[in-house]
Formats: structure tokens, C-alpha cells, sequence
């Protein structure tokens, strides 16, 4: 097993945490950095078409505003949150991708009037919608296998509506080792 932190490690926003575990890649949370961009982050280190489950903690964009972004860059895994974590995140993703599509056109003008280059957005409204479809809703205090020897759970922290700490088994051989986020 491997953690690493890919943003969030030295502030709050941005959080993800890239798990390796027994030959399979998944995510705690993709969220985007908001605010003043301080410290340098990494990339996340292996494709998004290796990543098989993101596990999302709740809805806010700094802890799910990459999903769209990951969907783009070929991520089809599956994205486990509660019930209202996936129908808060529909709207919110959506409308981040919105808010994408509408600061690109308005660079866009500017740059076409300086002759400058055009800018794509981070991600649009399709890959929001793509990404969506991607989410599965699970239930409080339910525990699951995402694969063998890796069990989930999500338990209420009451943060937000659908807020979840997550809890992971990962059985490696005789060794069992529990993670909490």
C-alpha cells in the first residue's frame, strides 16, 4: 500500500490522495485548489485511465471540482458517494463547468483583440455531465468491497449535507489495515 498526496497536504483546499494499493489506483476526493495558489502540487502520477474508484468525502468543489477534469483526461472508473454527496455534486460540477466554458469565451475576445491564442476551458458542461454518470450513491454505515482485500465504508460527519469521514480495510496477505479519512 502507497499514499500520495497529490494537493491539500500543505492547506486545506484541494484535497486528493492518490491510494496504490495491490496493483489498483484510487482517489480519496480530486478536488480544485481555490484561492491564492501557494504551493506547488503534484500531478497525479499514473493516468486516469488507470484509476479505478475515486471515493468522495463531500460535495464542495475542493473536494470534488477535478472530477470533470479527470473524466477529460480518459479517468471511466467509478466515483462512490452518499446519496446527497452525488446529488449535490450535480449541480455543482455542472455549474463549475459553466463558469469554465463562460471565463474561456471571455479570454477568448480579449485574447482575439490582442492576437493572442484562444484558452479551453478546464473542463465543459459534457465532460461535467460525463462525470456524472460515473457516480454511484452508497448508503451510511454500509460496508463495501471496491476490490479484493479493499473494503469502504462512509460514515455521517455532519459536516454538509452528505459529508462522510471514510473508512478503508486493506487486507494485504495475513495484515489488515485500517484508514481513515
Amino acid at each position: 500500500m502507497k499514499l500520495t498526496f497529490i494537493r491539500a497536504d500543505h492547506e486545506v483546499t484541494g484535497s486528493c490522495t492518490l491510494l496504490e494499493i495491490g496493483g489498483h489506483y484510487g482517489l480519496v476526493d480530486c478536488g480544485m485548489e481555490q484561492g491564492r495558489d501557494q504551493f506547488e502540487n503534484i500531478d497525479i502520477p499514473v493516468p486516469a485511465a488507470q484509476i479505478e474508484f475515486v471515493l468522495v468525502t463531500h460535495a464542495h468543489m475542493d473536494h470534488t471540482g477535478h472530477l470533470p477534469l479527470l473524466y477529460k483526461q480518459g479517468f471511466r472508473g467509478t466515483v462512490y458517494a452518499t446519496e446527497a454527496t452525488c446529488d449535490l455534486c450535480g449541480i455543482m460540477l455542472r455549474d463549475s463547468a459553466h463558469i469554465q466554458e463562460f471565463e474561456a469565451e471571455w479570454k477568448n475576445r480579449k485574447a482575439k483583440r490582442a492576437g493572442a491564442e484562444p484558452v479551453e476551458p478546464m473542463y465543459t458542461v459534457q465532460d461535467a455531465e460525463a462525470a456524472m454518470k460515473l457516480f454511484v450513491g452508497v448508503d451510511y454505515d454500509k460496508r463495501i468491497e471496491l476490490a479484493p482485500g479493499i473494503e469502504v465504508r462512509f460514515v455521517d460527519v455532519g459536516h454538509l449535507l452528505g459529508s462522510a469521514s471514510i473508512e478503508l480495510w486493506i487486507t494485504e496477505g495475513d495484515t489488515t489495515t485500517k484508514l481513515v479519512f
